[in-house]
């Protein structure tokens, strides 16, 4: 994710993004958030959500690690319920079906070898 998206979640979100000046030894956050920008929306609203269930008498989610496995969105926390858990989930379903790249929820494919959902227009912009 560019540097600009991935410091407006963690200006957003602070308490959520708390271990990001971590050392590797402690967090995976230290690297990142380590999917492209396609899926800057989804993790804006996921973090959002998140954010205003703290509020609602549920625990205070710190990320962990954010990232791309199998085509799909990997949010790994601590200090989560069972409600989070579902945010979480559907979040991450959410991102079988949008490009990774573009955020487009049209014409999507997973593509061969390194696993990637991506949409027919930026899988022949960039031929992955």
């Amino acid at each position: 994710m560019r540097k600009e998206l991935e410091n407006r979640l963690y200006k957003d979100y602070p308490k959520i993004f708390k271990q990001k000046d971590l050392a590797p030894s402690e967090t995976c956050m230290c690297w990142g958030i380590e999917c492209d920008d396609g899926w800057f929306t989804i993790l804006n609203h996921l973090c959002y959500l998140l954010q205003v269930s703290t509020g609602n008498n549920h625990p205070q989610v710190e990320a962990v690690q954010i990232k791309e496995k199998f085509g799909t969105l990997r949010f790994y926390t601590e200090g989560h319920d069972d409600y989070q858990d579902g945010l979480i989930d559907f979040a991450c379903l959410l991102s079988s079906c949008t490009c990774e790249i573009c955020g487009s929820t049209k014409d999507l494919f997973k593509t061969k070898g390194w696993i990637k959902t991506v949409c027919k227009e930026c899988h022949e912009k960039r031929h992955i």
